[in-house]
């Protein structure tokens, strides 16, 4: 027999395997259209259900269904006209090659374009196929669909039908995820094959043109007549349909005398009657714009309370009715992937946004309570930690120490504070610092909160065990330069951290203390010899956030010699500053935030007195230690902060 006889036997085979394989397709196809296999009256049986599950697993996971889509593809073309027989033989025998797609490769051959082969491809699945750009997307439909929603499961939402959302998609797998989507919006998801070259930048495009259609300038200053129009329209707003936000006819009455609606006021208008969906992204994204580091929705009697917390203080934005309140809470625990049955217990959970082509982290923790579930989102600016050292707010006396300290082969810089003083961005501004090429760095975090190129950063996980003290002893293993631990909560994890310092490793950590001193005491408490400590400390950073005075309304006035001596300064003191509040600022008069310090390096007489347990009194005397108090002081004097923070953050 020769070599072209077996050849042909071959393909004989082959061919007779491929019809018998497409016949029972067919006939599976057929049944399933046809709806023989399972009865209308059989489905709500238990073994009806246990049959239409099985009938859904096995078309999902049917090996026959994928070989049968690539293998039809061809032929599918062909009979349009869009290939010819020899081209189709050509890219079948290079696909036994190779393996690759067939359509993929009568693509690069360019023996037909994309949208001709997602055209077969639609017919071939079924589903209808519609050109992206004489398909349009109604502003209900995105509005329907997060744009992180969309981006995340490839989907273009383009038409809204009572409760059936009609969404583009450039490949027939895409829809594998149209279920998770259906369930996480609570409607039916109806698929249409496209063709495009990104669907992401697609998405990303329309969803940012519908914005800017929608958007009005918030520089406008809005007319008496305006005024009283938008009076009357929330007036009605709130009688009728109860609608969203704290400014009532009257208070918008009572703003006559300014020049405009303030921000807080528009956005709580621009809610009203909106759809829940819509409602919470406008939340989140006002908030994001207001640069707001956390939403509170606090549950009142009779509505929902919304405040944005924005350079360290809460801002009361605007009212959710009661009738609103669940949907709203259901709402951000979808996005967050948190169970939504669940009432009675706090959870955690995290929202992934796409907002102006930058990525926003949200944490979000609830918390029942007696008038229902409290809800607050921290937002995460990732540019706001990858700042540097001289970012922060340090002097340059506090700079060159910090500076010193980072540069130490080993040893442990502890940075103290109370939640929300900005001990994090510090830690990694001090990474930041260190070379990532050269030195191996880990960081043991709970949470991990931003991503940090060219570091290893470990999630803390106590409900596998996966605690601090368990993670460290591991770390030591690693051959690792520098660590970071997020936080030192136990006796068992500061022992650890103290051994890897003066083990040769460069270890930084926080504390939850009131001063840099006190972490010694802290230190002393949990059990800890004050020889290790006293070896082991390179440096303790105590810190707080104060805001900056609003540099568009900063105005000087002539204190008196009674506030002087309330704050500590000289009463020589002729000029001090604060913000008077302009439309920027909110009319706090507040803008932005920065860092008071104070540095307690670890000297070698310090490092003996440390040793031989001397009072904290005496260590920071004999460090000539500069307080927060003192730092706080010179902020004040150069105009930075006004003298109000004084009294709000530091304690006497």
């Amino acid at each position: 027999m020769t070599k072209e006889t077996v050849k042909r036997a071959e393909i004989k085979v082959e061919d007779e395997a491929l019809e018998e394989e497409e016949e029972y397709e067919e006939e599976y196809y057929e049944e399933e259209e046809e709806g023989v296999a399972i009865p209308a009256e059989k489905a709500l049986t238990p073994g009806g259900i246990f049959e239409m599950i099985k009938g859904l697993l096995s078309r999902e996971y049917n090996p026959r269904s994928k070989h049968r889509q690539h293998e039809r593809i061809g032929q599918t073309l062909v009979a349009m006209g869009a290939v010819k027989e020899w081209q189709l033989h050509e890219a079948v025998e290079e696909q036994r090659r190779t393996g690759q797609l067939l359509g993929k490769i009568l693509l690069e051959r360019e023996y037909v374009d994309a949208q001709t082969v997602s055209i077969a491809l639609s017919r071939l699945t079924g589903l209808e196929y519609a050109p992206l750009e004489k398909t349009s997307s109604m502003p209900e439909a995105l509005n329907a669909m997060t744009e992180s929603v969309a981006v995340k499961y490839k989907l273009l939402p383009v038409r809204l039908e009572q409760d059936k959302l009609t969404v583009l998609i450039e490949a027939p797998q895409d829809r594998n995820s149209i279920d998770d989507v259906s369930v996480l919006l609570g409607m039916r998801i109806q698929p249409m094959l496209t063709t495009t070259q990104d669907i992401r930048r697609e998405i990303k495009t329309r969803y940012h043109t519908a914005k800017m259609k929608k958007r009005r300038p918030q520089s406008v200053i809005m007319s008496a007549e305006e005024r009283a129009k938008v009076a009357a329209t929330m007036e009605k707003v709130h009688v009728e349909k109860k609608a969203i936000g704290t400014s009532t006819a009257e208070d918008i009455s009572q703003s006559k005398a300014e020049p405009g609606v303030s921000r807080f006021q528009r956005s709580a208008m621009e809610t009203a009657g909106m759809p829940v969906v819509q409602l919470v992204s406008t939340i989140i994204e006002d908030a994001i714009k207001a640069g707001a580091t956390d939403i509170h929705l606090d549950p009142q009697d009779p509505d929902t309370r919304v405040r944005y917390r924005i350079d360290g203080v809460l801002h009361d934005v605007m009212r959710i009715p009661e009738n609103l309140e669940a949907a709203v809470v259901s709402r951000v625990k979808i996005m967050a992937d948190i169970n939504i049955t669940e009432t009675r217990l706090p959870q955690d959970g995290h929202i992934s946004l796409v907002m102006d082509d930058e990525e926003c982290d949200i944490r979000v923790a609830t918390l029942p309570t007696f008038l229902g579930e409290r809800v607050v989102l921290r937002l995460l600016h990732q540019s706001s930690v990858l700042a540097g050292i001289d970012s922060l707010g340090l002097e340059s006396n506090e700079e060159d120490m910090l500076q010193r300290m980072i540069a130490e082969p080993y040893g442990m810089i502890l940075v103290t504070g109370p939640t929300g003083s900005g001990k994090t961005t510090t830690l990694y501004a001090a990474l930041n610092k260190r070379n990532v090429d050269t030195d191996s760095i880990v960081t043991l975090e709970d949470p991990v909160e931003y991503q940090l190129s060219g570091i290893n950063q470990v999630q803390i996980d106590t409900d596998i065990d996966l605690t601090f003290a368990r993670t460290l002893r591991a770390s030591l293993r690693q051959d690792i330069d520098v660590l970071l631990v997020g936080e030192i909560r136990d006796p068992e994890t500061a022992y650890i951290a103290i051994r890897a310092a003066m083990t040769g490793h460069l270890v930084f950590s926080t504390l939850h203390t009131n001063d840099a001193p006190e972490a010694i005491s802290t230190l002393r408490n949990m059990g800890v010899p004050a020889y290790l400590t006293g070896s082991a400390l390179t440096g303790v950073i105590g810190q707080r956030l104060v805001r900056k005075i609003c540099p568009n309304c900063r105005t000087s006035f002539k204190p008196t010699k009674a506030f002087l001596k309330s704050i500590g300064l000289p009463e020589i003191t002729k000029t001090l500053y604060r913000g008077k509040g302009c439309e920027q600022c909110y009319r706090s008069g507040y803008h932005g935030r920065t860092g008071i310090f104070e540095i307690l390096m670890i000297s070698p007489d310090i490092r003996r007195m440390i040793t031989e347990e001397h009072p904290i009194e005496d260590i920071c005397k004999a460090a000539n230690l500069t307080t927060l108090a003192d730092s706080c002081r010179i902020k004040i004097t150069k105009g930075v902060i006004a003298p109000e923070e004084f009294l709000r953050v530091i304690r006497f």
